[in-house]
């Protein structure tokens, strides 16, 4: 049985590394898409070019099973970066404690 005590100085720090990304709030495994949009406006100038199109932030994830793309509004732009970028740290630490275990199987070691 594997305890805190029988894990190396890397893995209490990478567990202790989880802990602290997990403590804070929100998450979101997903990725953001930047888009040009057009705003309806008939004298803007969003309508002559694709490339002058305002620019539309989404974050595209999988509910229930299927793939959508979910406006973010100008102020929640900062904090949906976040969940998003606090998702992926969550992902390469679990890799990183993954590799761990599996080398501590090829070694058989506890």
């Amino acid at each position: 049985m594997l305890t805190r005590t029988s894990l190396s100085a890397g893995e209490r720090r990478r567990v202790s590394a989880l802990h602290q990304i997990l403590s804070r709030p929100g998450l979101i495994r997903g990725s953001l898409v930047e888009m040009g949009r057009t705003c309806g406006g008939k004298g803007c100038r969003c309508r002559r070019s694709a490339t002058l199109r305002h620019r539309a932030l989404y974050v595209a994830v999988n509910v229930e099973g299927k793939r959508r793309m979910l406006y973010v509004p100008q102020e929640w732009e900062d904090r949906v970066r976040q969940w998003v970028d606090r998702y992926g740290q969550v992902r390469d630490v679990l890799e990183q404690l993954s590799l761990a275990c599996i080398r501590r199987l090829q070694a058989r070691k506890e």
